[in-house]
């Protein structure tokens, strides 16, 4: 399966995503903020990043900018989760394909589907 980078500063959360997509056969990187979000994307290039958006260090929108910018890890598709409004999310994250939004509480059914759906074919 992918490698997946899952970037969320709620420990509980980002050991229960891991728990989730390992065993659904895939590798799992973990990041708590999103200063170490941008490290390790850019060392283990994962086919996917599940974010949330607001983190300390820096916030998942900040660091998937600062992704886009790096052409090794430039149109890594991203699943941002959020607490926020959808209309504030889109104005932090912007539209666009490689970006997909899911509303904390996270519907792991729903999260299984979106990775699904963003990993590219292999």
């Amino acid at each position: 399966m992918a490698l997946i980078l899952v970037a969320e500063d709620a420990a509980e959360l980002a050991e229960m995503l891991k728990h989730v997509l390992e065993s659904r056969g895939h590798q799992v990187a973990v990041a708590a903020d999103g200063v170490e979000m941008i490290e390790k994307a850019k060392n283990l290039r994962p086919k996917l990043i599940i974010s949330d958006i607001m983190m300390p260090g820096a916030y998942g929108s900040a660091a998937f900018k600062s992704l886009q910018d790096d052409p090794y890890t430039k149109g890594t598709p991203v699943i941002f989760l959020t607490a926020v409004s959808p209309e504030q999310a889109v104005r932090v994250v912007g539209e666009g394909p490689g970006i997909l939004i899911l509303h904390k509480p996270v519907d792991i059914m729903a999260l299984i589907a979106a990775v699904n759906q963003m990993l590219p074919a292999a």
